[in-house]
């Protein structure tokens, strides 16, 4: 199987997370040889800076350019030693908003992976809080993880990834390539209902089931939950067999069901203490035509 990652983008906000993302992206970047970018952005004073996107936050003490500088290099230094020989850590500061930056950092520096870090509690000054990941993922077409202090791309045992109404060619690829990486297991979740639109999706599960047998050397299970139909059930079942990783796609299967949550940006990667992986799918993703 082709190398999949090259180059993580780890984004850096100085707070508490920085040293999760970092250490996760370190890991990352020795197991399967990669360079790590990182990059801060400036965002202007708010209007009302002790209160940032409804939560308070500590950062809205802006920091000088050159204290920021200094952090930076400050963090290369320290990565450096960590990282194997030949890979190289890079940064940079850019004025802007978080969203906006990163979709043109990661297009302009071919980044392949990017790495935010997930804290229990919901810090306004933390990045998830800050940043689209659905958006960011469909609009670069680039894999955002979201890492918990227990993730460890060295023992990604039980691996989720949910099938809906298409065969997720690409979802696949890079869960197998993490599973054989891992030597884990990939559980791949179907609906059990008796519709015709359950059928067609148990059809997908065993297309899905079929390309991942043709791999050879991997453990799969099939479920097929009889309620599944929604991120909140995926949450359930991955929590259920105690999974290391959730893969999933961008759109439905990563927005809670529900006008308000919707309404609220209820993601799963946001409501999940799991690890979670999020791809946007091919274009050509493939359809099945039903006899």
């Amino acid at each position: 199987m082709q190398k999949l990652f090259t180059k993580i983008l780890v984004p850096v906000n100085f707070n508490r997370n920085t040293d999760l993302a970092l250490d996760k992206a370190i890991q990352l970047a020795n197991h399967f040889d990669c360079d790590i970018h990182m990059i801060h952005v400036q965002t202007p004073a708010a209007t009302f800076p002790f209160l940032y996107n409804g939560f308070f936050s500590g950062s809205f003490i802006t920091k000088s350019n050159e204290k920021c500088i200094s952090l930076l290099k400050e963090l290369e230094e320290r990565c450096k030693g960590k990282l194997q020989d030949g890979l190289l850590i890079t940064s940079a500061i850019v004025l802007g908003n978080w969203q906006s930056v990163l979709k043109q950092t990661i297009i302009a520096e071919h980044i392949d992976l990017v790495i935010i870090p997930k804290n229990r509690r919901k810090f306004g000054s933390a990045l998830i809080q800050q940043i689209d990941l659905n958006r960011l993922s469909q609009q670069t077409q680039c894999p955002v993880l979201t890492v918990t202090s227990t993730f460890n791309v060295n023992h990604l045992q039980n691996i989720v990834v949910p099938i809906n109404d298409s065969l997720p060619v690409r979802k696949l690829t890079i869960a197998t390539y993490l599973c054989r990486e891992a030597h884990g297991s990939i559980h791949l979740m179907g609906s059990g209902g008796n519709s015709y639109g359950g059928r067609e999706k148990r059809r997908y599960l065993i297309r899905a089931y079929q390309m991942l047998s043709d791999y050879g050397h991997i453990k799969i299970h099939c479920s097929l939950p009889e309620n599944y139909d929604n991120p909140a059930s995926t949450l359930a079942y991955a929590r259920n067999v105690k999974a290391d990783l959730i893969v999933v796609n961008t759109g439905k299967e990563s927005l809670l069901k529900g006008w308000w949550n919707k309404l609220r940006g209820k993601y799963l990667y946001k409501e999940s203490d799991i690890p979670v992986l999020i791809i946007a799918p091919q274009q050509d993703q493939v359809q099945l035509t039903l006899n």
